[in-house]
């Protein structure tokens, strides 16, 4: 069997585009919510010019660092059998390292929300999948509830990208301190 001839130049693409988005994407990791198109280049080693002819716009760019950023998030689902007790504690630590992780990809994308709707749809699409997400862990206690759709929305608020933002930006927590206080925040909700 003949092994497939491979495109040079739609691999070299291809490690450029990567390059690209792992150049953005790590420096918003170290905080640096509006990096020019000089500092991700160099931080990818390709000419300024790449970025405009892999990527037809800025907001392109940064859908395509959100897709990568959501593949590197992805862990197994909480066990909505479990334990009440274990479930909180599991989903809290999960989904604060999901929300400590896409913090700087949170504050890049408030930088371009109102001009961006595809920026706009790709927040709403992550909100969607966390919301349903603490939904499903939760369900029996949502069913339980004498007002099962307040029940939903309070634990939706409290396990949301904008209220971690609150508690390490406004409260000033730790990201311990920030997780334990989802894990008491989630007990309330729950009625706990």
């Amino acid at each position: 069997m003949a092994a497939e001839k491979v495109d040079g130049r739609r691999e070299r693409s291809k490690r450029t585009r990567a390059a690209i988005v792992g150049a953005l994407t790590a420096l918003l990791d170290e905080g640096r919510i509006g990096p020019t198109a000089v500092d991700i280049a160099k931080r990818a080693g390709v000419a300024v010019r790449s970025i405009g002819q892999h990527f037809a716009s800025r907001e392109e760019l940064l859908l395509a660092v959100a897709a990568h950023h959501a593949g590197r998030l992805e862990h197994g689902p909480v066990d909505a059998k479990m334990p009440l007790a274990h479930r909180v504690d599991l989903f809290a630590s999960q989904r604060a390292r999901e929300l400590e992780a896409s913090r700087a990809m949170r504050g890049a994308a408030a930088v371009v929300l109102a001009r961006s709707p595809g920026v706009a749809r790709a927040l709403h699409v992550a909100a969607e999948r966390r919301r349903a997400e603490t939904a499903r862990v939760f369900a029996s206690e949502i069913a339980a509830s004498s007002e099962p759709r307040a029940a939903e929305r309070s634990l939706a608020l409290v396990t949301s990208g904008r209220a971690w933002d609150a508690l390490r930006t406004e409260l000033g927590l730790g990201t311990k301190a920030a997780r334990d206080q989802l894990v008491i925040l989630l007990r309330s909700a729950l009625g706990r």
